[in-house]
């Protein structure tokens, strides 16, 4: 019987900017009045930016948006706005603004008027009918389905494996399944155990009906509950609730929401002899964290800039949305509780239809499952559980609460037992009514608090110790110490000696308190490290571990966290060798530990070990890693989570993800900004992330602009020669390296080695690599005999300390060898590219070229030989190579084309 599938209408508008007129229902683009002839993907690509006009609209968007993701054609976006802007003619075309390596932007007043919908196109399917496109497979029952899209059962003609076939008939539909496409992709590349999630198999996005082809994941709930909902136990209601619960903590927590949990959207299948649920239908979810597709190399289907508030507060079923999604907030975690809260409210009543009403409690007849169903579903979000995995601990802690509320209930019963006694023998003893009174009224309270405050009491004595001396410490160490009538130089004195001053006295004021004094010193560390007094922080990091784990054992979480803090610091003074033991020993004390507390201390230790030798493509994922988890273990610890982001915008870069450097150094600085008291150094810091993206987009004057800003507060905030000014000074380096503005390269060069060797010591990792950056600097600005022994000290320095196939040895190594070549050495320049990892090289730089660098010198190493055919192959690749990703400001790339004997 064939299937009329409901219609469905989206509305359209017709846009005018300048003197054009776009209208979406005839999908007709008019200049002046005149009718232009435009190919569909361009105007398809007009649409989009005008539905975000004024706003950045990235190509991976516009070709996820207009061409499903599928595009091979490099050229493809660049001509559909080609031929936009011919149309469009010479005024119009000005407001079409290209974002360098970004996208486009459509700038100017845009005016929207509403012209009616667009019919959608109908599905005709039919029980019976191969699936389109899918000839061994035959459509056997509708599911579901409303608008333009449709949910069947197909069963393959042979093998009678089940299917399930998601169809869309129109652009909206079709978006919605592509978001479901993306997000089942990244739930299965995230999660080892992705068993109660349906599993996608295939898609068609290119021709209608379009289509989602899935796993069978079993009937839905409502198909289940009508066969064991009623004969269920509520022991039992609630394994299976918990199954629900638990694939919602697990898309949680790789950072994806459902938005429209309900019944029809959970499945129960049989495994075993016990059922296993199972969710889907994720066309209406989000990704709260964009960036993870590209960490996980996913194409963006669906999920866009797009994604509104509006949008958001439209999708999901009513019965299931929280009120304040209805209200237009965007939908969170909490969000997707509230759902969860109905839901178990449904399933402890019996009744998966029943709305929440006034009396629901009367259904459920557990009184701490009512108080789990009621905190679920509060009006504030904020006082629900504050996440998925959250409830579901709540749910299987019920016994311990029981007992709990048991023990409370039999201490107020015994109460109320003795004021009963108390009335009965009233008018024997009438003076002691007055003491009996008091003791029954107090006696719940006495009986249910004695043995915790037994217990209690030791502690008690340690706090109210331990108080006694932070406050002395504090008044009598610190604070007097700037008093001119206690130290010598008064309010002249300078943190670092106050610091230093009072470091000395910890032992003695706390001998009787190892935990305080313990923090007292990781504290001082953590101080002495943000004033880069290094040697002293690693000291007091030392004494805090020692103390942990004397006082309460290696695997506590104290001791955890100063391990953790001391393998950082060595990091800093390039001890590599025992920050690597450090974060080995913590890696075993943590292995099998399940909390995100040891899993955050484990990768904040090692992404800054891997930052400081180097190792960015180790040390992004790393760091992505531990601000997740921060979330989860101190999400209000803002200056924690601000430092990771100040260690990760940079990495962003460096690996070649420089969109997302300047997107998250931009977002950094507006959510400073928006503090109640905005830091100003921590703004100089961000404003300085900002400025390296926009030197790799060729921005200059807006890089130099914000990295002197910047430098003014660093500099008279920490001093110039804190490492964030050696930082700064060294992207000044390299704005001039680009400008070719040799003298003023070569004197940041020289400044920021002589600096940083003051600093940290010649033998500092950083000192070297400083070395290796003035030697470049030298050779790019022709002077290869200065910048040889230069590059040859750093080399031998770095490839010593960090391995010879570290990429910060393989950088200095690389223009080693090219000015070895130069100088005519080139059997020295053939052992060092002989001995240079390329893999760790590609790792340092965002071109992604550093192959075609490598063959560049093989190429000018041959030629220097005589061997001209076989240098003239290897040249010319790598001219192509670096010709292909516009790369040719690079002095390899010059050299090679007078090599060729070509203009540079």
């Amino acid at each position: 019987m064939t299937n009329a599938a409901e219609t469905s209408r989206q509305p359209c508008y017709r846009y005018r900017f300048g003197s054009a007129d776009f209208d979406e229902a005839l999908f007709e683009l008019r200049v002046a009045g005149l009718r232009e002839d435009v190919e569909r993907r361009a105007l398809e690509v007009l649409a989009c930016l005008l539905r975000h006009a004024g706003e950045v609209v990235t190509k991976e968007e516009l070709f996820a948006e207009v061409w499903a993701g599928r595009v091979t054609v490099d050229k493809v976006l660049p001509n559909a706005i080609t031929k936009l802007r011919r149309a469009l003619g010479e005024a119009n075309a000005q407001l079409l603004q290209t974002v360098p390596r970004v996208g486009y932007r459509l700038d100017g007043v845009v005016e929207r008027v509403a012209v009616g919908r667009r019919l959608a196109s109908r599905l005709e399917l039919a029980a019976g009918q191969p699936v389109p496109a899918r000839e061994n497979f035959v459509l056997r029952r509708q599911l579901g389905g409303s608008g333009g899209s449709e949910v069947w059962l197909a069963e393959h003609a042979k093998t009678r494996e089940r299917r399930v076939y998601k169809f869309a008939s129109d652009d909206a539909r079709l978006r919605a399944l592509k978001r479901e496409a993306t997000l089942a992709r990244v739930l299965r590349e995230s999660l080892d155990d992705h068993r109660h999630f349906v599993d996608l198999i295939d898609w068609n996005f290119e021709t209608p009906p379009y289509f989602l082809e899935c796993a069978y994941g079993g009937e839905t709930l409502h198909e289940w509950a009508d066969a064991h909902l009623a004969a269920a136990t509520l022991d039992e209601r609630v394994a299976v609730f918990l199954q629900i619960v638990d694939a919602v903590a697990a898309a949680h927590g790789v950072g994806v929401l459902h938005k429209d949990l309900k019944p029809a959207n959970v499945l129960v299948a049989r495994d075993g002899d016990a059922g296993c649920v199972r969710l889907t239908d994720f066309g209406s979810g989000r990704l709260l964290d964009p960036e993870r597709l590209e960490t996980l190399g996913i194409t963006q289907f669906g999920l866009t800039a797009a994604q509104s508030v509006i949008a958001d507060s439209a999708s999901g079923t009513p019965l299931y949305v929280a009120p304040e999604v209805f209200s237009g907030h965007a939908p969170t975690a909490q969000s997707d509780v509230f759902a969860l809260g109905v839901l178990l409210y449904q399933m402890l009543a019996g009744d998966l239809g029943r709305p929440m009403a006034s009396g629901w409690e009367q259904d459920v007849p557990d009184e701490l499952l009512r108080e789990d169903v009621r905190r679920a579903t509060d009006g504030d979000p904020e006082r629900r559980p504050a996440g998925a995995a959250a409830l579901a601990a709540r749910l299987r802690a019920r016994d311990a609460r029981r007992e709990r509320a048991q023990r409370a209930h039999a201490a107020e019963r015994r109460a109320h037992e003795a004021q009963a006694a108390l009335a009965r023998s009233r008018a024997r003893r009438p003076y002691a009514i007055a003491l009996a009174a008091t003791l029954a009224a107090g006696f719940v309270a006495v009986l249910g608090l004695y043995r915790a405050a037994l217990d209690a009491r030791d502690a008690a004595r340690t706090e109210l110790d331990r108080a006694a001396a932070l406050n002395r410490f504090l008044d009598e160490d610190l604070i007097s110490r700037s008093n001119p009538l206690v130290a010598a130089k008064g309010a002249d004195a300078s943190l670092k000696e106050i610091l230093l001053a009072a470091r000395g006295r910890v032992a003695e004021r706390f001998a009787g308190s190892a935990a305080t004094e313990a923090s007292i010193h990781a504290r001082l560390g953590t101080l002495f490290n943000t004033i880069e007094l290094l040697p002293e922080a690693e000291a007091e990091f030392r004494a805090a571990l020692s103390l942990y784990e004397t006082h309460a054992g290696s695997s506590s979480l104290e001791a955890l966290r100063a391990r953790a803090d001391l393998a950082r610091a060595l990091t800093r003074t390039s001890a590599f060798d025992a920050a690597a033991a450090e974060i080995a020993t913590l890696e075993r004390l943590t292995a099998g530990a399940g909390g995100d507390e040891a899993k955050y201390l484990l990768a904040s230790a090692r992404s800054a070990y891997d930052t400081n030798t180097g190792d960015y493509a180790k040390a992004l994922p790393e760091l992505e890693d531990a601000l997740r988890l921060l979330a989860n273990v101190a999400p209000q610890n803002l200056d924690v989570r601000d430092a990771l982001r100040f260690d990760l915008i940079p990495v962003y870069r460096i690996t070649g993800r420089t969109r997302d450097a300047e997107r998250a150094a931009a977002a950094l600085i507006e959510e400073l900004k928006a503090r109640p008291q905005p830091s100003a150094l921590k703004l100089a810091f961000a404003a300085q992330l900002l400025a390296e993206p926009c030197i790799d987009a060729g921005e200059y004057d807006r890089a130099e602009a914000l990295l002197i800003d910047a430098q003014k507060t660093i500099v008279a905030a920490l001093g110039a020669d804190h490492s964030r000014n050696l930082l700064l000074l060294n992207d000044l380096l390299d704005l001039s390296e680009r400008r070719r503005d040799w003298p003023s390269a070569l004197a940041y060069a020289e400044r920021v080695h002589v600096l940083m060797a003051a600093k940290f010591g010649a033998d500092h990792v950083m000192s070297s690599v400083s070395l290796g950056n003035w030697g470049e600097v030298l050779y790019a600005s022709g002077d290869a005999g200065a910048a040889e022994p230069k590059l040859a000290d750093a080399y031998r320095d770095l490839a010593a300390k960090l391995g010879a196939s570290n990429p910060q040895a393989g950088h200095a190594g690389f223009w080693l060898a090219a000015a070895e070549i130069e100088l005519g050495r080139t059997d020295r320049a053939e052992a060092l590219l002989e001995s240079i990892d390329g893999p760790g090289l590609r790792s340092l730089d965002a071109d992604g070229l550093w192959a075609s660098k490598l063959d560049a010198l093989r190429g000018l190493l041959l030629l220097r030989r005589g061997e001209r055919d076989a240098a003239a192959s290897l040249l010319q690749s790598a001219l192509d190579a670096m010709e292909r990703k516009s790369a040719t400001d690079s002095v390899i790339y010059a050299k090679a084309r007078r090599a060729l004997g070509a203009p540079a």
